[in-house]
């Protein structure tokens, strides 16, 4: 209640000028539970204390007393990792052996720098070209250079392609990387969202926790099938996201106090926030100032971030097959997408694609006789044939095997076995990829479409309700259509009941029959979802005097709410009556 009261206050001087109705705050008196057949006579008043560009500041203390999983669900961008990643393998390709600290590090930069000259062929199944190279006149990292449209001394994997496959199938695969935790609603039944791929979801809470917890959000789990994926973040300390002065500063234009309505149990006046019914109104989101963010540091960045990334235990062999299609038989499709040799033949693959294909090379000696040809066509596929006795062919395959075969060798440089070329590499000083100005955009930008993160961002700046209403009254806009305007009554919906620290409800909304209807049988029901000022959460009913409704409360007692003249223009007289 502290905000709304020194809002009030800051209004007080409007009241005493005579600007509006003055308002008074009548003591709780404690009331019986209604028996059956008992009737109380109730008057409800509609509050108004409407303001306009009023500016609330949130502290970091302010949004971490949000219940954890709001803060959770309350998302803000989609973080895109490339950039980062791509920062990441630019330290790994330019480290020191010092700085990389294992012999698997060590392999994975060589593998940045792998070119067509470091090729190892007495190794692979490419081993017929170290034979067939002095008859075609030119050395086998020429073939290849050729076959990959290169030169002999450019890296075979480009650093922004191993980037991309590696925020996609590594990042991508993680279930953190593919959906973020939201309201459950009728399209989002599980309150899972998509995340956009490529990227991983902020929240408020990572912001407000300096992503203290990077790491259990994308360290070991257990995938939906059983299997586990082990992750990729080992460490993450040193975040610089925010400073002491960090804050969130909005304009608020609304009704400040709350909508009286009745706790039918008893027949008491309760009151309910507002927020709910005045989305639509409270933030000018057109307004480029309606939301300030300040306090984040010009370029976020981790001061520690140790990364791996697993291998597979065996040895993977390259297809014999252009089928299945699109990638053939090689055993690298058949192995979970974050493991080292399925990363490696992604990026072999993409980079394939990438060239323009068809595309052949041959090679003649003497007069033009042609000894040695290699095709790669517009799939990928790649055939190799040689004449004039030239020697043995290598067999056939699709280019991205052969480069994943080349590579797979320079992965156990140095005495590694198969399964001991997994690698941890840990890197200081990186930055996130996203400035403060952009980040700030991209929150705005979110928030501006997501009810939700507005009405929690709201409730931050007027805490009211008080009791456990089942309904309460609304009196419509003068300045809206004339279909809506006038007195209504509206049910409570469950957006109306706060939440706790953990997120969970004050209280369940347990309603058997929700909404005002024309019988006892709650059978005739006499409510609609009609917008109303912008609202169309609620179920209400417009009332007039002489009319009578039926309406159960969350305990399944029914009671009948008999219209009584009006008091005044802001004020309705109700005769509330258990029926059973």
């Amino acid at each position: 209640m502290k905000r709304i009261a020194l809002l009030t206050l800051a209004l007080l001087p409007l009241a005493l000028a005579g600007c509006f109705e003055p308002i008074t705050l009548a003591p709780e008196v404690a009331t019986p539970d209604l028996n059956p057949g008992a009737t109380r006579e109730v008057e409800l008043r509609a509050l108004r204390l409407d303001v306009e560009g009023f500016e609330q500041t949130l502290t970091l203390a302010d949004l971490r007393s949000l219940p954890r999983a709001t803060l959770e669900e309350l998302w803000l961008l989609d973080l895109q990792m490339q950039p980062l990643v791509a920062n990441t393998l630019l330290f790994v390709r330019d480290a020191t052996p010092e700085q990389l600290g294992s012999q698997a590090a060590i392999n994975m930069q060589r593998l940045l720098r792998f070119t067509p000259n470091d090729v190892d062929f007495s190794q692979t199944d490419m081993e017929e070209m170290l034979a067939l190279s002095a008859s075609i006149g030119a050395p086998p990292a020429k073939a290849i250079a050729d076959l990959l449209q290169i030169d002999r001394a450019a890296s075979v994997i480009p650093l922004e392609v191993a980037a991309e496959a590696l925020t996609v199938g590594l990042i991508g695969s993680h279930p953190a990387g593919q959906f973020r935790p939201g309201p459950v609603t009728a399209e989002h039944p599980d309150g899972q969202y998509a995340v956009t791929p490529g990227t991983i979801p902020v929240t408020l809470a990572d912001v407000v926790d300096e992503f203290a917890g990077l790491v259990d959000k994308f360290g070991p789990v257990t995938l939906a099938d059983g299997s586990q994926h082990p992750g990729f973040i080992e460490e993450a300390s040193g975040f610089a996201v925010i400073e002491d002065q960090f804050g969130m500063t909005v304009k608020v234009n609304l009704n400040a106090l709350p909508y009286k309505g009745l706790d039918l149990t008893d027949a008491s006046i309760a009151s309910v926030n507002s927020i709910n019914t005045q989305i639509e109104q409270i933030f000018d989101t057109s307004d480029p100032d309606w939301l300030r963010v300040d306090g984040l540091v010009p370029e976020p960045s981790i001061s520690k971030l140790t990364v791996r990334v697993t291998e597979n235990p065996r040895r993977i062999f390259p297809g014999r097959s252009r089928t299945p299609l699109p990638y053939g038989d090689g055993e690298a499709w058949t192995i979970p997408p974050w493991q080292f040799e399925r990363l490696v033949g992604e990026m072999a693959r993409s980079e394939t694609l990438n060239k323009a294909l068809p595309n052949c090379v041959e090679y003649t000696v003497g007069q033009g006789t042609v000894v040695f040809r290699g095709c790669v066509d517009e799939t990928g596929w790649t055939t190799f044939e040689t004449f004039n006795n030239a020697g043995n062919p290598p067999p056939d395959m699709y280019l991205w095997d052969l480069q994943h075969d080349m590579a797979q060798v320079r992965l156990h440089d140095g005495g590694l076995q198969e399964g001991e070329a997994a690698v941890a590499f840990t890197l200081d000083n990186v930055l996130v990829g996203i400035g403060a100005a952009e980040m700030v955009e991209r929150i705005k930008q979110n928030f501006a479409t997501n009810p939700r993160a507005l009405s929690e961002l709201a409730s931050l700046t007027n805490e009211t309700t008080v009791g456990a209403a089942d309904f309460f009254y609304y009196r419509a806009r003068a300045d809206g259509p004339p279909e809506t305007q006038g007195d209504w009554l509206y049910f409570i919906a469950p957006t109306d009941i706060p939440r706790q620290a953990d997120s969970s409800p004050l209280r369940a909304y347990s309603y058997p029959a929700p909404g005002f209807f024309g019988d006892e049988g709650l059978t005739q029901a006499l409510h609609s979802n009609t917008a109303v000022d912008g609202d169309v959460d609620h179920l209400k009913v417009r009332i007039e005097a002489g009319q009578t409704l039926f309406i159960a409360d969350d305990a399944g007692q029914v009671y009948r709410i008999d219209v009584r003249a009006k008091p005044s223009r802001a004020r309705i007289a109700l005769g509330v009556t258990r029926v059973r």
